[in-house]
């Protein structure tokens, strides 16, 4: 899951959506879009504490968190492709491992359920192509399968399969996804 893609191949799939667009465009739609601004400050922030920075990293991180209520742990695996629909209130925690093209609303909350989960590894771990809708809460070793989709303000306290609607509190199978 690590992200071993240049910086600029990671603006190219985050803000760029693939595409191919003028450097205009591409400064138009970071400066407009508050969203794709927070991924921008956490790629940065995460390649420069990857490489041993460590006083920048953080600065960029409490930016996130005093202008949006976003706190994402450089420690925290992000797959490419990490979008969020509405950044406030978004806490993803120390070993929370993130697939790619994931989509986060506000107030979502990944990490550990107990002090000490840290030292024993005790986190999320969130498929590839995953939606977890507003309030969503998934605390400590919880694997949410590829393709799932979890509904607003449920509590998940089990693994969710892949292809899988879940919501509730606390969140139950609703529905297969079939392809």
């Amino acid at each position: 899951m690590k992200n071993i893609l240049p910086i600029k191949e990671v603006m190219k799939i985050e803000i760029n959506g693939g595409e191919k667009r003028s450097w205009i465009k591409t400064f138009w739609l970071i400066y407009s879009s508050p969203e794709k601004k927070a991924v921008l400050y956490y790629r940065i922030a995460k390649k420069m504490y990857e490489q041993n920075f460590p006083i920048i990293p953080l600065l960029i991180k409490n930016r996130l968190i005093n202008l949006y209520g976003l706190h994402i742990s450089l420690k925290a695996e992000v797959g490419i492709g990490l979008e969020f629909r509405h950044i406030n209130g978004v806490i993803i925690g120390d070993g929370v491992k993130i697939g790619k093209n994931v989509v986060i609303y506000q107030q979502v909350t990944l990490g550990g359920r107990n002090l000490g989960d840290g030292k024993r590894g005790s986190y999320p771990t969130i498929g590839d192509n995953v939606t977890l809708f507003a309030g969503a809460k998934v605390l400590g070793e919880i694997n949410i399968g590829n393709n799932s989709i979890v509904g607003a303000n449920s509590v998940v306290t089990k693994n969710i399969p892949s292809n899988t609607i879940a919501a509730g509190v606390p969140a139950k199978k609703i529905k297969e996804i079939h392809n």
